[in-house]
């Protein structure tokens, strides 16, 4: 394995889906559902003119939707390939801006007044990972702050056990690394495959998220369960607050 963090995978995806000639290979701004949910949270905690960070940003989307809600916009995200694609989203939206962050072992120097994730969480399987990210959102956040997780893989019986580095969760959930998946879109009017390295992605139960998002220091508002989706398996939206 390399030195590099294990969830940089997810820049492969995305050089694998450009090169192939693919617009894309994240969630889209018009998403119906994804801007449904940013409404209502924006409107919820009163974030029109408020200064918002997104975590994984991934290509902008949640900033595209944000920006049109209103909102003050920063986006990080790991994979400069997704920053690149996410700073050409955002570039006529003048109150947006994106940057080169890894969560977990780089923190956020500024002070905001809400934090979202949109399938990013799960994305660290190492619990030590979780951790650490979960402290920098935090420490990010100004007092009585919301934070929005969306999309979250959800498993009713998943491992909710501490799990201490990548190669055990590999060893838990017998996953390869160098298995490769499918993916279809649609390119000069035809369907276009092409095969993507693994990501890693891990779910929590209901508990599971409730404990840890506690020991951050969140206060959990409610984990909703979604059903099945075209994005995920089943998954959950958590809302939780910086006290």
């Amino acid at each position: 394995m390399s030195d590099k963090p294990y969830y940089l995978a997810y820049e492969n995806r995305y050089q694998k889906v450009y090169a192939a000639g693919g617009d894309g290979w994240g969630h889209k701004p018009d998403d119906e559902e994804l801007i449904e949910k940013l409404t209502e949270w924006v409107n919820k905690y009163n974030l029109k003119g408020k200064r918002i960070i997104e975590f994984a940003c991934g290509e902008g989307a949640s900033g595209v939707i944000l920006s049109q809600l209103g909102c003050i916009y920063h986006g990080v995200d790991i994979a400069p390939s997704a920053v690149d694609k996410a700073k050409n989203r955002l570039k006529d939206y003048p109150s947006a801006s994106v940057s080169l962050l890894d969560m977990v072992n780089q923190q956020v120097d500024e002070m905001y007044d809400a934090a979202l994730d949109v399938m990013g969480f799960h994305m660290l399987v190492a619990d030590p990972d979780r951790i650490t990210y979960l402290k920098n959102a935090f420490s990010c956040l100004k007092n009585n702050s919301p934070m929005f997780f969306f999309r979250e893989l959800y498993e009713e019986d998943a491992h909710d056990e501490f799990i201490g580095t990548f190669d055990e969760w590999l060893a838990i959930t017998q996953n390869d690394y160098d298995t490769l998946q499918q993916m279809f879109f649609r390119k000069d009017d035809q369907d276009v495959e092409i095969r993507l390295p693994f990501v890693p992605g891990r779910a929590k139960t209901n508990a599971g998220y409730t404990r840890e998002m506690s020991e951050a220091g969140f206060i959990v508002d409610s984990i909703i369960m979604l059903g099945l989706s075209y994005k995920t398996t089943y998954s959950a939206s958590i809302y939780v607050r910086k006290p």
